[in-house]
């Protein structure tokens, strides 16, 4: 789902071949594109969201912190890094270093590995079901996607629609988002501009 997965900072290159069969439209199939439409406009809508997050790949990599949404722009915290971004520049803070870069968020100049997280929604098959207290949506990478990513699980709350876990397959192998306090709307656009003011003494540094 666009920024959030560009905190996907590790993939797999392998030579592996991944066959699926484009299915046809059922009720399902449409049930779970829109339901997966509703849960993605509150992601990406003109109100904004705001949540925490974990991220979990394969063991070896981990990351928590708190994100904020609303339209092209986003803000994160972690225990390393704030980062403002308001959809024409973003500015990442380094803790602990004194330094902020300048970055182009169009661009990703640095961030190579990230266009295999490329998300188009009509790159996929869909499909709903329920299972406990979850409803659970399965995308499934259509044979001309030209993404990595081959299978996609969205766990929704089933009456809110609010995320609750994202597990994405690249190549071989499965990387879970987890969502926490997922609150939309009430969002300000002043949240994604870089506060120049608080940090007076830190080292801007142009990687544009």
């Amino acid at each position: 789902m666009k920024r959030i997965l560009s905190a996907l900072l590790l993939t797999a290159l392998c030579l592996f071949t991944f066959v699926h069969v484009q299915a046809a439209e059922t009720p399902n199939s449409l049930q779970a594109r829109r339901i997966f439409d509703h849960a993605y406009g509150m992601f990406y809508g003109s109100e904004g969201c705001s949540f925490h997050y974990r991220i979990s790949i394969l063991g070896i990599y981990s990351e928590e912190g708190k994100g904020w949404y609303k339209g092209n722009m986003s803000k994160s915290v972690t225990k390393k890094s704030l980062i403002w971004d308001n959809g024409d520049i973003k500015y990442i803070l380094r803790k602990g270093k004194g330094v902020v870069e300048i970055h182009d968020p169009k661009v990703n100049k640095k961030d190579k590995l990230l266009q295999k997280f490329k998300f188009n929604r009509d790159d996929f098959n869909y499909s709903i079901k329920k299972k406990d207290d979850d409803l659970i949506i399965s995308l499934d990478a259509k044979p001309d996607a030209k993404g990595s990513m081959s299978h996609i699980q969205v766990y929704l709350e089933p009456k809110t629609h609010r995320p609750k876990r994202l597990r994405i397959k690249v190549t071989f192998f499965w990387a879970n988002i987890y969502f926490t306090e997922f609150k939309a709307g009430g969002i300000s656009d002043e949240l994604f501009i870089f506060p120049h003011t608080e940090y007076p003494d830190y080292k801007i540094v142009d990687e544009r």
